[in-house]
């Protein structure tokens, strides 16, 4: 087993010592770059720890304690190098307006980075107008809605409302969750999909992504 598969193991194996240790070794080694590290081996790792997940022998306090060892790797590149994540699947995430819940959007924001994606987090209590015009002007591929309140629910419309009547070449998807949040209040508001938890969401990101 090389080093790169090493990390990635421990990653699944939850075992943030080995992960730091590893890393550690693969950077003394000249001929490994950061953004291999963070490629070959912390994200195939997470890439594995959802292949279990899906399997239903790994569930989501598993998944987050991987997640936690995978961004003690990250934490430890960035010390050493810049990431380069060109090509990485772009997201704007945010709370809609006059919901300020972010557990849910916390845990699903570690899942996406910790899966390669680039990841902008604007936090909660969001206007439509700001999602949209932020993801525009990044050219996200992605724009991730989190409610936990079926008070504010509606203003997920706002954001797919505001975004249609913008004229734009590549306008991205939407996809939304959260607990009052379904699969059919999704398709009646226009999203482009919906997730029930964080690993499902990072599935969707890349289906959404593959059938666009």
């Amino acid at each position: 087993m090389d080093i790169l598969d090493k990390i990635a193991q421990a990653v699944v194996d939850m075992d943030k010592e080995s992960v730091k240790k590893y890393i550690l070794k693969a950077i003394a080694d000249d001929s490994t770059s950061v953004t291999d590290i963070y490629q070959n081996g912390l994200n195939k790792g997470m890439s594995e720890v959802l292949k279990l997940y899906d399997e239903k022998v790994y569930f989501l306090p598993e998944v987050v304690v991987c997640a936690d060892a995978l961004n003690e790797g990250i934490s430890i590149l960035r010390e050493h190098g810049n990431i380069d994540k060109s090509g990485a699947i772009k997201v704007t995430m945010a709370v809609v307006e006059g919901d300020t819940h972010e557990i849910g959007k916390n845990i699903v924001k570690i899942m996406m980075e910790a899966s390669g994606f680039d990841v902008v987090d604007l936090g909660v209590n969001q206007k439509s107008e700001d999602i949209v015009n932020h993801a525009l002007d990044n050219n996200s591929d992605i724009i991730a809605l989190s409610s936990m309140m079926t008070s504010t629910m509606k203003n997920m419309k706002n954001v797919i409302d505001d975004l249609n009547q913008k004229d734009h070449s590549n306008k991205p998807k939407v996809i939304i969750g959260g607990a009052p949040v379904s699969e059919n209040f999704a398709k009646k508001i226009g999203a482009d999909g919906y997730s029930e938890n964080a690993p499902k969401a990072v599935e969707l990101v890349r289906s959404v992504i593959n059938s666009k």
